[in-house]
């Protein structure tokens, strides 16, 4: 990514730096975080970039409820106020989830494609999931929760934008099922990428599947993903399994290495879980 850096995601950087330099950012940043208790005095650096490092390096320690703490800071900054503190709240949850867009961005751009627009797509969709998520009803898994909130509004605006007027590529043209127009097909290409780099290969494999009931039901598998109500392996349990030609489960549990009942009761504890969820999922949509 470094090498083919959008001038986007440079201009945003190159302008934290400015934001970090300026010390009343830094105080109100700093003052937020000790009014809700999320850090301590004698722990929370003046420094508005060191400060940032501090929290991201907390959460990153898998500390309980850190990182919704001082993300719900922020984001609570941004949807009680339309004046400098909810831009500077805003522009810190922007800065501290630009590595996931990168993320995103790096599995959007087709062959042939110019970076540049697939970035303003997707930094565009991170700028709004910020600014308009819906802490006071969403408290808990919120870095999740705004990936996914990211995710979901690239894939309809590339859907929108991008699809009726780009060529494809030979890779793209080819994973696209027979029949279908580019613009239909390009949320179900997205799903398969999202599911690849998730471990849900069988997803991945057959794109021509992504749509109706199993399109969603890979969707909501990756959200459970996100935000850990299920492990890897209990999701592609589950993606393995509910699919038009599925290996019987005496074949299946073989080669998981474990017996079929085995294989039968994870799987049935992982739907269990996944049903439990759903109605987040819904509210995620």
């Amino acid at each position: 990514m470094d090498a083919v850096q959008p001038t986007l995601v440079t201009r945003l950087n190159t302008e934290w730096e400015w934001l970090c330099a300026d010390r009343g950012s830094a105080q109100r940043v700093r003052s937020w975080m000790l009014s809700a208790g999320v850090l301590d005095a004698d722990q929370a650096p003046a420094d508005l970039g060191e400060l940032c490092a501090l929290l991201r390096k907390r959460a990153e320690g898998g500390e309980p409820g850190f990182i919704d703490a001082w993300m719900s800071v922020l984001l609570h900054r941004v949807s009680a106020d339309d004046g400098r503190d909810a831009e500077l709240a805003a522009r810190v949850l922007v800065q501290a989830m630009l590595p996931h867009a990168c993320r995103i961005l790096r599995g959007c751009v087709r062959d042939g494609e110019d970076i540049e627009d697939v970035a303003q797509v997707v930094i565009a969709s991170l700028w709004e999931a910020v600014r308009t998520y819906p802490i006071a009803r969403r408290p808990r898994k919120v870095a999740a929760g705004l990936r996914l909130e990211v995710w979901h509004r690239v894939s309809r605006e590339l859907k929108r934008e991008l699809a009726p007027s780009e060529h494809l590529d030979e890779t793209w043209a080819a994973a696209i099922p027979g029949g279908v127009e580019p613009e239909g097909a390009v949320e179900p290409v997205l799903l398969a990428r999202a599911a690849e780099a998730a471990g849900l290969q069988t997803a991945a494999s057959a794109v021509e599947e992504l749509e109706g009931a199993r399109g969603e039901m890979v969707e909501l598998l990756l959200w459970a993903l996100e935000c850990e109500v299920l492990t890897t392996e209990a999701a592609s349990g589950i993606c393995d399994h509910y699919r038009e030609g599925a290996p019987q489960d005496a074949a299946a549990a073989s080669a998981w290495g474990v017996t079929p009942v085995a294989l039968r009761r994870r799987r049935s504890r992982a739907v269990a879980r996944l049903r439990q969820a759903a109605p987040q999922w819904t509210e995620a949509a």
